[in-house]
């Protein structure tokens, strides 16, 4: 009788956990809290001076940044190659880049221009440069992967490097003849080496207006028009100015940008 006790009371036991188990799965299940995650735009670009930091800060990150926040984007960069950024800006992978206003990716090209840089030749003093058509059949570096062939009236044989120091000392050593780039960044990187600048030379040869290239796709094609209209607004407004004074702009190059067509 003891175990038959001792059973039948194990065993209401069992029935009781059991009958629990099945009112916790049948009880109704809370709802979650109504949370969706804020819409990112991806920016891809390598570091370029003071214009696009790797800290996810610069003036161009920055305006992008003001331009995307009203419709409810965060912003975020990405320091990959050019080349690579263009890659992944077609395939949809990431969702805006930089182009030279005017170039032939006209599809997703933004008409508001968000920054103006003057290219220039960097080359060893001793064995000089006198224009452009010196660069002819050259071995020419240029920094991470920009394409700056389809730019230049003559043809070159490009040398693609991804780091300043490492085209500077290949310029010094004779393994290419120029380098390519912006001129802030050329004299930083041979500051870098521990070469004497002096012994450089620096040709600016031409002025570039750079605009957004935004992905080929849907949302794409909206950030596009969000950032023309912003842009626009914030002309007006005097935002566009604050950012670009508040990051160290020229006078004469935030006059030059805000002097642009804004319809």
């Amino acid at each position: 009788m003891a175990l038959l006790r001792t059973l039948s009371g194990g065993l209401v036991a069992l029935l009781l956990a059991a009958h629990m188990a099945l009112a916790a799965t049948d009880a109704p299940i809370a709802p979650e809290d109504d949370w969706s995650p804020v819409p990112a735009c991806v920016f891809g670009m390598p570091e370029s001076g003071d214009a696009v930091r790797n800290d996810n800060t610069g003036f161009v990150t920055e305006v992008l940044r003001a331009a995307l926040a009203s419709a409810g984007y965060d912003l975020i960069h990405r320091d990959i190659p050019y080349r690579r950024a263009r890659d992944e800006l077609a395939e949809g992978r990431i969702q805006c880049t930089l182009t030279a206003k005017g170039a032939s990716d006209a599809e997703g090209q933004a008409r508001s221009v968000i920054a103006a840089c003057d290219l220039t030749v960097a080359y060893v003093l001793a064995r000089g440069f006198s224009g452009l058509h010196d660069l002819a059949g050259q071995k020419v570096a240029h920094l991470y992967g920009y394409d700056f062939q389809q730019i230049l009236p003559v043809k070159i044989r490009p040398q693609p490097t991804y780091d300043r120091t490492s085209a500077i000392h290949m310029l010094d050593r004779g393994h290419v003849r120029y380098v390519v780039g912006e001129e802030t960044l050329l004299k930083d990187a041979v500051r870098k080496t521990g070469l004497p600048l002096t012994e450089f030379g620096f040709a600016r040869f031409m002025s570039m207006d750079l605009v957004p290239v935004f992905a080929p796709t849907a949302e794409g094609f909206r950030l596009r028009d969000i950032f023309d209209r912003r842009m626009r607004e914030m002309a007006r407004s005097g935002e566009l100015a604050a950012i670009y004074h508040r990051n160290g702009l020229p006078e004469e190059r935030i006059r030059h940008i805000l002097s642009l067509d804004r319809n």
